[in-house]
């Protein structure tokens, strides 16, 4: 049995430490806020269709994975918990009403083909037979896709860490912390981290030391490992979110335009998104994006123009230079691993990169090459 140190309480950290746990490790998780409260909270939950028998590309390889783990998980918590996270096989309806928009899905038709992933070509009339709801103006193609889930993610988040709780996790949030470590020409080691509470005036530090210690903190990664002299770089990317209530959705499907989205969920309430946008660690919403937003909803969904607005939020989605997420130990390390990068697929790539990242840390083989996914790929060190 290792004691394990991890550093970030999003839904990655969260799912290492419920994965870890249940092998029997101590585990302590340290967030800087309230658990899940940051990007993990932000999104909308949506998992695109993947297919583990035709996956070539590790990234195709981790995401089917974590599908079939979700399904898994999903029972698991809720028998464990009694928390539905709400985990729905809804389908995914993608419409193009622009020439670029027709051209990407049509890529993505061909991708979609590659992969053995069913897909059924709609016609204007059929969209307007099957999403009753939908205004189908203008709408050039459409392509209905029977396997796309959707999660509930602020449930998912409150299952983690009722399971975490059960399994006796230690879960310290509203910390900060200082890492203390070096980097020398053999490796990186970290030696202790230092936190302190950041709610109150104290001087008091708690000291905690550990075999592993795994950095999960998304956007925050790259600042939290500096201390120890190297730079993995993780760019924070905002989008925005409206929330509506409707009362009951008239539609069941994820509803997919360009790079926005429309997900029902289960009690009537709708949400609307997203942006992409990098505005460094603002996290702030603004008045125009989100009135384009609720705009676009109303467009689409006329039930969405007379519902009302319950909030707005914007999350930071934490990005990498390449669009691949770092997994693995930090330069020549034994003790200090990253998970962090996933960008818009953190959610539906957790439960995958908590058991390869889990496996690593047991010198255990892995389901999926990590090679593409080295923290060393885009690493600057800086030797002190």
């Amino acid at each position: 049995m290792a004691e394990i140190v991890i550093i970030g309480g999003g839904v990655i950290g969260l799912s290492l430490a419920y994965e870890l746990a249940q092998r029997k490790h101590q585990i302590t998780v340290v967030e800087q806020d309230q658990f899940g409260m940051k990007s993990s909270w932000a999104g909308a939950g949506i998992f695109p269709p993947t297919n583990l028998k035709t996956a070539i590309h590790p990234i195709e390889v981790l995401e089917s994975h974590s599908t079939q783990l979700h399904l898994k998980w999903s029972r698991q918590l809720l028998q464990e918990t009694g928390i539905d996270n709400e985990l729905d096989r809804c389908g995914g309806l993608y419409v193009a009403r622009s020439a670029g928009e027709v051209a990407a899905l049509t890529g993505l038709k061909l991708e979609w083909t590659e992969r053995d992933i069913e897909f059924h070509s709609w016609t204007v009339a059929e969209v307007s037979q099957q999403v009753k709801a939908l205004n189908t103006e203008g709408i050039r193609s459409a392509v209905f896709l029977p396997d796309e889930y959707q999660l509930r993610n602020p449930r998912h988040l409150q299952a983690l860490i009722a399971g975490c709780q059960q399994l006796g996790v230690t879960l310290l949030s509203e910390r900060s912390v200082e890492i203390v470590g070096n980097h020398q020409q053999d490796g990186i080691c970290i030696e202790q981290i230092d936190i302190r509470g950041t709610q109150y005036s104290s001087s008091e530090t708690k000291t905690l030391k550990a075999d592993f210690y795994c950095i999960t903190a998304g956007a925050w990664t790259q600042s939290l490992l500096a201390p120890l002299g190297v730079t993995i770089p993780t760019t924070p990317v905002r989008g925005q979110v409206a929330l509506f209530d409707i009362g009951e959705a008239p539609f069941r499907q994820v509803v997919n335009e360009g790079p926005r989205y429309l997900v029902p969920r289960r009690d009537g309430k709708v949400i609307a998104g997203t942006t992409i946008e990098e505005v460094g660690f603002d996290s702030s919403t603004t008045e125009t994006d989100v009135e384009e937003l609720i705009a676009w909803a109303g467009r689409l969904v006329s039930e969405c123009s007379r519902a009302t607005l319950i909030n707005a939020w914007a999350g930071l989605r934490p990005g990498s230079y390449d669009g691949f997420p770092y997994l693995g130990f930090v330069g020549n390390s034994t003790n200090v691993l990253v998970a962090a990068g996933h960008f818009k697929s953190g959610l539906h790539w957790s439960t995958g990169t908590a058991v390869v990242m889990a496996d690593l840390i047991e010198d255990k083989a892995s389901i999926v090459d990590l090679a593409p996914f080295d923290p060393n790929r885009g690493a600057i060190h800086q030797l002190g």
